[in-house]
């Protein structure tokens, strides 16, 4: 096992700057997953992190040795691609084994490599098949094994799911998690999907347009997003955002805030917040979950889509000001299309963000009022 550390890495194709001085460490054993949209530069920066591609400036660190200049085969990592890269002539066992046969592995040494590591993966049976007979989720065990066979100090994942269907995907979701528990290896995995990011991650790397919007845990990236990027990028459903102004502060502590959305709906959050100041515009943020069907409400609106998911709905309301909002609501809810509907928030929900997009941080000795909702302004 080995930690990782980038240090203002940096990649240009001529004048064209892709990835702009990122900066973070992965611990030793640590799991950490890349996110962020397509383009955002993660696979660039997992591939300069095997060695694939070249670093423009910058550090890379693996195990406390700067590794720019060395080889990725001398750099003790294994990497599992989106491909599954299989050679179609050779054996399950054979495709595992390929790489300690090139190392020069003794052939007793390399079986037990292979044993051990079909054992793991649950492809025990499946050793003297070829990847033309097995399904697409045993072709990613495969890919994944010729990996472990190595015993590498580092994992590199490239978004190694993405070819798998729904179902596959959250089967394998699972057993890369159990891999990591049993291992103990350190990994680092990218994927544009936030799903795979929250459920698998110690830690999450935003990334936008090349740079880190955010390094932080999943719930704290959920709960804590440091800007408007991550607040819409993490989440499914997504943030709901609606223009408001700050109406009203009150004298004796910043703890309860009137706020006014544009189409005159008034709300109190009661939590503090730093950096506020009256008709400070500013966007207010709800997640769908924390907004409540309520007759008291005082955000009105009505139904134009309802989404019946199984265990959860969505509704989605046009609000009378004109934005949209999507409801969270456990089970199946019994709204019609056009129904009027009133909402209020729980105030854990509910995140503001400056004219800059940046998140407005909350006063720490107020962290125990979150449970508390947002209500009507009397």
């Amino acid at each position: 096992m080995a930690a990782v550390t980038l240090k203002s890495v940096s990649k240009s194709y001529g004048l064209a700057k892709v990835v702009h001085g990122i900066e973070f460490a992965i611990e030793d054993g640590e799991f950490v997953v890349l996110v962020g949209p397509s383009g955002c530069g993660k696979s660039t920066l997992l591939r300069m992190i095997a060695g694939l591609e070249p670093i423009t400036s910058g550090e890379v660190v693996i195990d406390g040795q700067i590794v720019n200049d060395i080889p990725p085969k001398y750099r003790d990592i294994a990497m599992v691609f989106q491909s599954y890269a299989l050679y179609p002539h050779m054996t399950v066992a054979g495709n595992m084994g390929f790489a300690l046969k090139l190392a020069g592995l003794p052939k007793a040494e390399a079986a037990t490599r292979i044993l051990k590591a079909a054992e793991i993966l649950g492809l025990g049976d499946l050793l003297d098949r070829y990847p033309r007979q097995l399904s697409g989720g045993q072709r990613q065990r495969v890919a994944m094994g010729r990996a472990i066979v190595r015993d590498p100090s580092v994992f590199l994942f490239d978004e190694p799911l993405s070819n798998l269907d729904a179902a596959l995907r959250m089967q394998m979701r699972v057993e890369i998690a159990e891999l990591h528990q049993r291992l103990g290896t350190t990994m680092i995995y990218v994927t544009h999907d936030q799903t795979e990011a929250m459920t698998l991650a110690d830690r999450i790397v935003v990334l936008n347009r090349g740079c880190v919007e955010q390094v932080a845990t999943p719930i704290e990236l959920y709960t804590r997003p440091a800007n408007l990027f991550v607040a819409r990028f993490i989440g499914s459903p997504p943030l709901n955002l609606a223009e408001a102004d700050i109406a009203a502060i009150t004298a004796d502590s910043p703890r309860s805030t009137e706020i006014v959305l544009k189409d005159g709906t008034k709300l109190t959050v009661d939590c503090g917040y730093e950096r506020l100041s009256v008709g400070q515009t500013v966007q207010l943020g709800i997640r769908p979950e924390a907004l409540l069907p309520a007759d008291d409400g005082p955000i009105a609106g009505r139904v134009q889509i309802v989404e019946p998911l199984g265990g959860l709905t969505l509704l989605h309301v046009r609000l009378d000001g004109g934005d949209t909002f999507i409801v969270q609501l456990t089970g199946a809810a019994g709204w019609r299309l056009g129904s009027p509907i009133r909402l209020k928030a729980e105030t854990s929900g509910v995140h503001l963000f400056d004219s800059a997009g940046q998140r407005i941080p909350q006063l720490p000795d107020d962290v125990a009022l979150l449970a508390r909702r947002v209500g009507a302004v009397s």
